[in-house]
């Protein structure tokens, strides 16, 4: 079986991904791996490139995801009459898969929301009280208006909030591990993996850790705190122009790293991204980029970093 003959001249990186995905389908037959042998010995490239990639995803989620998701789901790939597969065309079911089991995950919360955000979009939203919800990229709230309430739970992404000034119903916001209280001011809440960040640009906030309402931490203007499962950060000063440049369609870094801008970058496209130079993580960033043209972003990154991206499909990327 010529699994990687084509017409194209594939990246040998490419090339050795489609591999290692193929080898670990259920139905990997003699003859495909008799194909890889062949492959492996043709250059000492593919053998180096090879095993980069078995120690960038041998111990994934990625892998655990295709293994665990193709049987549950009943969409493994099954044997083809033809004899030719295109190098790129395993990763694509790779992508696909991982983005499809990504996105029943989020079913629930798209039902429960009111309001949601699609990756790359930006939503405003008036509420019924006056008050402005701006939801930043694949961002998901509910609001409750009634009975003298006003309250807004955030399942996901980030939100600017400007509140009307109510002193008679305070508002506020919850998060998986924060609540936030304000009678009228301007700020952000950003729901994140392990924490939520809560961020000031104008007025006073009260923010609690969901434990018990207690002492909270009070914030006033340009100052943010982090709030984790069982504990605070320390209050600190936040920049005003970084934290809302992407209102304003743009992302802007002060010496941020590459890891965390691509962190941010992957929350405006569908797709994944994966370093196989760890040494480029910390490399150091200052610029800004357009979140208008997000599938953009990471080709920008590439000519003014020079950094080297193999694009494997439109949804897998390999810095380094």
């Amino acid at each position: 079986m010529k699994i990687l003959d084509s017409d194209l001249n594939d990246n040998i990186d490419e090339q050795a991904v489609a591999w290692f995905i193929r080898l670990r389908s259920d139905n990997v037959s003699r003859e495909d791996r008799k194909s890889f042998d062949q492959w492996l010995e043709q250059a000492a490239d593919h053998r180096h490139a090879f095993d980069e990639v078995c120690a960038m995803w041998g111990d994934t989620e990625l892998l655990k995801s295709l293994r665990l998701n193709a049987k549950s789901h009943g969409i493994a790939p099954k044997r083809s009459k033809k004899r030719y597969i295109n190098p790129k065309i395993p990763l694509a079911f790779a992508a696909c898969l991982v983005l499809a089991v990504s996105f029943s995950g989020q079913i629930q919360v798209l039902l429960k929301a009111d309001y949601s955000s699609a990756i790359g979009e930006r939503k405003t939203v008036l509420l019924a009280d006056g008050s402005t919800a701006m939801l930043n990229t694949d961002s998901a709230i509910a609001v409750n208006m009634k009975d003298g309430k006003r309250s807004v739970e955030l399942f996901k992404g980030e939100v600017f909030f400007d509140v009307k000034p109510d002193a008679s119903r305070p508002f506020l916001v919850q998060a998986d591990h924060s609540t936030t209280r304000v009678l009228g001011t301007r700020f952000f809440v950003n729901h994140r993996k392990e924490s939520d960040e809560i961020k000031v640009l104008s007025g006073r906030v009260e923010v609690s850790d969901n434990q018990i309402w207690k002492d909270p931490v009070v914030l006033g203007k340009d100052e943010m705190v982090t709030v984790y499962e069982t504990s605070f950060g320390q209050p600190k000063k936040l920049d005003s122009k970084l934290t809302t440049s992407w209102i304003d369609g743009f992302l802007v870094y002060e010496n941020e790293t590459l890891e965390a801008v691509i962190e941010t970058i992957n929350r405006y496209r569908p797709g994944m991204v994966f370093f196989r130079d760890d040494s480029l993580r910390q490399l150091k960033i200052n610029g800004r980029l357009s979140i208008r043209e997000p599938h953009d972003m990471l080709k920008v990154l590439q000519r003014t970093m020079n950094v080297k991206m193999t694009y494997v499909t439109d949804w897998v990327v390999i810095v380094g």
